[in-house]
């Protein structure tokens, strides 16, 4: 049974720069896009529009060619997305990193995006130097943001951007629909991170259906978004840097989140739109510091990146007297495919499917189940007014064909991993997951990366990695179960060890912080593939740890 969502009323014709500066709701140059939390300085529309031009100028005169790779390795700045917008501008790719990523897997993104250009900050300066130098990638073509010159290494201002404009890159709508704009790096359903090819028209059509979706909940005028969520993950390049300057909404912008600064922001700033993950609900609704600011300029909390339960959303609610909804997606989607209506006050759901798609819900016999019935989700973005091809559906991974097809069915269908159910109101809900990956505080952790890095390690002979729920935190952590070598102890030094072994190789929200147990067999299927169902039998039966979590 394939259920359809409302039709997308108008499809994108352009690139992405044309796209996100055509103005629809007839924004002033002078207004502010981008506010700086702490020193309170601006970027506004027109000078976003003029930087980013004037980048793109900049680019092209240092030898930046159509389809060259540039990668961000930073934590937000308000200069973020004239970095971003200056290189689709001139035709380039981005693809942006995690700016907790170690050298090694910053690396692993440079060589299988093939970037040319790297802009880096102050603090990963040397990881970034590191990593550059194993990819073979010049270090006249590392650049800062800020204003200082670092080890020889000069600032994007100073060297890449030109004094004048320079009209970026056209493109007809068969280019928008086929050209990628973005590599953003996914563990997809299973593995090591795979490149997403997002599209020109992938992100424009994804900001189209959630810019009619949220047409009747939103006044354009007085909307101000809080952006801490990292610039470099999905959801917090899709919505600040994106969907922010498409409808002209300000953008408060941290560089990381931190509860009393989060706080101060939505008070001085009066923000009206909080998008947020699980864990800094949790801290909403339990931190007694919260108490000491005026949040009620907040109209209503977005939630998305992981799981939100009823009981958390609720918790919210109440004490903060203000909406909590839920959105869902995946890198694979552009990102966003479902957002929860704020005139609908349940708790524990996704919402409604986005403008323009279609879903159907799948048992485990690949049967399309109908309304109430439990099934993995699948979606395509196939739009019967406008086009008959997936418009916020991902081209594919870059160069893993294989993977792709094992994502993308014939018909168009994203095959999501997550467990869905749908009612009679059209109204869905994530109920469980398929998938192996593993969502710490909405980050992607696979299994399989740090499977692969612990059997490296003279101790294990064996192991499988799986997510155990903390409520605490509203999120899961990462728990290795480990067969050890013979003659090595299963006792807490082994087990500080492993957890050192790991931490000193991977960015912070791969640790393992759900801790280590002990087997004598790890449970694999007769065809070798780990177990990971029964694993989560033992982690939900143990009553008491044997040995803690964390160091």
């Amino acid at each position: 049974m394939v259920f359809k969502s409302e039709p997308l009323l108008m499809m994108p014709q352009t690139g992405l720069t044309r796209f996100i500066f055509s103005n629809p709701n007839s924004v002033s140059d002078d207004k502010p896009i981008f506010i700086e939390a702490e020193s309170g300085n601006v970027i506004t529309f027109g000078q976003l529009r003029n930087l980013s031009l004037r980048l793109n100028a900049g680019l092209r005169r240092h030898g930046f060619k159509k389809g060259d790779t540039l990668c961000i390795y930073s934590s937000n700045t308000i200069d973020y997305g004239v970095v971003v917008h200056g290189t689709i501008a001139a035709g380039g790719v981005v693809t942006t990193a995690n700016a907790a990523y170690t050298a090694d897997e910053l690396l692993f993104q440079l060589q299988e995006s093939n970037a040319k250009y790297l802009v880096t900050n102050d603090e990963n300066l040397d990881k970034a130097l590191e990593a550059a130098a194993k990819a073979g990638l010049s270090q006249n073509n590392v650049f800062l943001f800020g204003n200082r010159t670092i080890k020889g290494v000069r600032p994007y201002t100073q060297v890449i951007l030109a004094n004048e404009e320079a009209e970026a890159e056209e493109y007809t709508f068969e280019e928008a629909k086929s050209t990628t704009a973005y590599l953003c790096f996914s563990s997809g359903t299973t593995g090591r991170s795979k490149g997403v090819m997002s599209s020109h028209l992938n992100i424009a059509a994804n900001c189209v259906q959630i810019a009619q979706f949220m047409k009747p909940y939103l006044d354009y005028q007085t909307a101000r978004f809080i952006g801490f969520l990292p610039f470099y993950h999905i959801y917090g390049l899709s919505c600040m840097l994106h969907l922010a300057p498409y409808w002209g909404i300000p953008v408060v912008v941290m560089p990381r989140f931190d509860l009393v600064k989060f706080c101060e922001a939505i008070q001085k700033y009066k923000v009206t739109i909080a998008h947020v993950v699980p864990p800094v609900l949790v801290l909403l609704a339990k931190e007694p510091i919260v108490d000491n600011y005026d949040l009620s300029s907040a109209t209503h909390f977005q939630c998305g990146a992981a799981p939100l339960s009823a009981e958390l959303s609720t918790a919210v609610n109440t004490r903060l007297n203000t909406k909590c909804v839920q959105s869902y997606g995946m890198t694979e989607s552009s990102p966003g495919s479902h957002i929860q209506p704020l005139d609908d006050d349940e708790h524990g759901v996704i919402g409604k499917m986005l403008p323009g798609m279609s879903a159907k819900i799948v048992d485990d016999n690949g049967n399309e189940v109908g309304l109430g019935q439990r099934g993995e989700l699948w979606m395509a973005g196939k739009d019967p007014v406008f086009l008959r091809s997936c418009p916020n559906i991902m081209q594919g991974y870059l160069n893993m064909p294989e993977a792709t097809a094992a994502t993308i069915d014939s018909e168009g269908y994203l095959h999501t991993g997550d467990v869905a159910t749908l009612d009679e109101r059209g109204t869905f809900a994530i109920v469980d997951r398929v998938k192996e990956l593993i969502k710490y505080k909405g980050f992607q952790v696979a299994p399989a990366e740090l499977e692969a890095l612990l059997l490296t390690c003279d101790k294990v002979a064996d192991c499988a990695i799986i997510g155990v729920y903390d409520e605490q935190q509203a999120t899961e952590l990462p728990r290795a179960y480990i067969k050890v070598t013979e003659g090595t102890p299963q006792n807490e030094a082994t087990v500080k060890e492993l957890i050192r072994f790991v931490d000193s190789s991977v960015a912070n929200h791969k640790k393992l912080r759900g801790g280590v147990r002990f087997l004598d067999v790890i449970p694999k299927s007769a065809a070798g593939k780990i177990l990971r169902k029964e694993l989560r039998v033992i982690a939900n039966a143990e009553a008491q740890p044997k040995f803690n979590a964390r160091l």
